[in-house]
């Protein structure tokens, strides 16, 4: 079987990983070592990416035959899928036990520099990024920023953002939400992260929406690996074929899983009117509108009855004024409404 020329992507760090990986592999040969030192002799960054690999491989040669949960886990869920991930499987057991850990190692090294961004309930917050992309903070919202010369992700643990991407090739702009993080392809696009479902709606442009695979169960550590395993061997066909790819005026919504749903077209100025301080309904049950003024205010809707729930409600209201909302749901509709001090609000029906 005629092996096909070692061409490893990514970054010079993500190149020079799978170097590492690759040579400590049985099917290390003369003419993937001439491909190698094609490679080290392009650049004096490739040497000393290279050469910092090494060193790091050498240090966690004492953890190479320990045992942790994390890698456990990988393994077992791999060895589930050992047809589909057959390639995966020969690359560690040729890579050797600290494969795994030198992917982490790697990978948490890179971010190296982080920012933390939360806002009160009712705040919004405009914010403007190191590398010039704007970032806007909806009620309620906690993200974490990490950039380095490489990558820019952004985790949102909960909440709402909008981002204007800059365009970077060098530097791939990734959101995650869950186990599932959303590409940028130079766009402008709203994330909606809620306890069990997160919504991504594009604005500008178009991302790409992937699921990570779930190895650790713990979604930022499952997205590095799946990030800096590709300098292994292997096919990237997955990731390729999972991506949902959306484009200006759809939305997408997926559960902690990575379980979606179908593309839907929106008017995305109704998803992101949050930004000029006000909410868009259309035919929205009254639940659902009092659901999202409670993100805003520190209030509790409860109802005398379900039929109240379900009346359909179509208007554009101002967030930071709950008096007038209040009064206009009572005005249109054969409702009362009564508030309580400790914040609770009581919605019963008017009969007539």
């Amino acid at each position: 079987m005629k092996l096909k020329p070692h061409n490893p992507t990514g970054n010079i760090q993500e190149q020079a990983g799978y170097w590492v990986l690759t040579k400590h592999s049985p099917d290390w040969n003369a003419t993937a070592e001439t491909e190698l030192q094609t490679w080290l002799a392009q650049s004096e960054s490739h040497r000393q990416e290279y050469l910092r690999a090494i060193k790091l491989w050498q240090k966690l040669d004492q953890f190479k035959a320990s045992s942790f949960p994390a890698r456990q886990i990988a393994q077992n869920l791999r060895a589930k899928h050992l047809q589909r991930r057959q390639r995966v499987l020969a690359a560690k057991r040729a890579a050797g036990q600290g494969a795994l850990i030198l992917m982490i190692a790697i990978g948490l090294n890179e971010y190296i520099a982080t920012d933390n961004y939360h806002t009160a309930i009712g705040q919004r917050q405009a914010l403007t990024l190191a590398d010039g992309s704007e970032m806007m903070l909806n009620t309620d919202t906690e993200i974490n920023v990490k950039f380095t010369n490489n990558r820019r992700l952004i985790n949102i643990a909960h909440g709402e953002a909008y981002f204007v991407v800059t365009h970077d090739a060098a530097r791939p702009f990734d959101v995650v939400t869950g186990h599932s993080r959303i590409h940028d392809i130079g766009t402008r696009f709203n994330v909606y992260a809620q306890q069990d479902m997160t919504y991504v709606t594009v604005e500008e442009g178009e991302v790409a929406v992937i699921h990570d695979r779930q190895m650790t169960q713990v979604p930022w550590l499952d997205h590095l690996i799946s990030k800096v395993e590709r300098w292994l061997p292997l096919t990237t066909e997955d990731d390729e074929t999972s991506a949902r790819h959306l484009i200006a005026g759809q939305q997408i919504a997926y559960n902690e899983l990575g379980a979606s749903s179908d593309l839907i077209e929106v008017d995305v100025n109704k998803v992101s009117a949050w930004r000029s301080g006000r909410l868009v309904f259309e035919m929205a049950p009254l639940e659902v509108v009092l659901n999202q003024l409670q993100r805003y205010h520190q209030v509790n809707f409860q109802y005398s009855g379900k039929a109240i729930k379900q009346i359909m409600v179509s208007a554009s209201f101002e967030i930071d004024n709950l008096p007038k909302i209040l009064n206009t749901l009572q005005a249109a509709f054969p409702i009362k409404i009564q508030q309580f001090q400790d914040g609770k609000i009581l919605v019963s029906s008017v009969k007539g």
